[in-house]
C-alpha cells in the first residue's frame, strides 16, 4: 500500500517511490513496529488493507511535547467511507496515550482541500505555510503545517 500511494499521490509524501521500492519486508516491518510511543494504524474494508496512518512522538528531548502525524493514506477505490476520519481518530487517541504530549502536528500538501478540510473538522489549525516545501517531477507544493491541541498533555 505504501509504494501504491507513492506512485499515486506522489505530492502527498515527503518520500518517494523511488527511495521506498527497494525495502525489504523485513525493513518495513522495522519501520513500523511500534517504537517510542509510536504506532502504525490500518483500517481494513473487504478483507484487504483499504488505509494507513502512523503517528509518533517526536524524538529530540526538547521536543518529545509533540507527536507527528504521517503517512496519512486511504486507497482511492475506498475513500468517501470515513476512513479516514476513522483513522485519524485513532492516531490523535494514541497520542493522548503519551504521557507529555501536549500537540499533534502533520503537513499536508496546502492544495489538497479534502484533507485540509478533515483535518480542520477534527480541531487542527494551520499553525505555518511552507513554500514549495516539495519538488515533485518538477513542479513545487506548498505545505500547510497544522497543529491539535491536547487539553490533558
Amino acid at each position: 500500500m505504501r509504494l501504491d500511494a507513492l506512485v499515486e499521490t506522489p505530492e502527498s509524501f515527503g518520500s518517494s517511490y523511488e527511495e521506498e521500492h527497494t525495502l525489504t519486508l523485513e525493513d518495513i516491518r522495522e519501520w513500523i513496529v511500534p517504537a517510542d510511543d509510536g504506532a502504525m494504524f490500518g483500517v481494513f474494508a473487504d478483507g484487504a488493507l483499504a488505509g494507513m496512518v502512523g503517528v509518533g512522538r517526536q524524538r529530540k528531548l526538547k521536543m518529545r511535547h509533540k507527536a507527528h502525524i504521517w503517512s496519512m493514506y486511504v486507497t482511492p477505490a475506498q475513500r468517501g467511507r470515513g476512513f479516514a476520519r476513522l483513522l485519524m481518530q485513532a492516531a490523535i487517541g494514541h497520542a493522548r496515550t503519551m504521557r507529555g504530549v501536549r500537540q499533534v502536528q502533520l503537513s499536508v500538501t496546502a492544495n489538497n482541500t479534502a484533507a485540509v478540510a478533515l483535518y480542520a473538522g477534527m480541531g487542527f489549525a494551520v499553525y505555518g505555510h511552507e513554500p514549495e516545501a516539495l519538488c515533485v517531477n518538477g513542479r513545487l507544493y506548498d505545505e500547510a503545517l497544522m497543529a491539535l491541541p491536547l487539553a490533558d498533555g
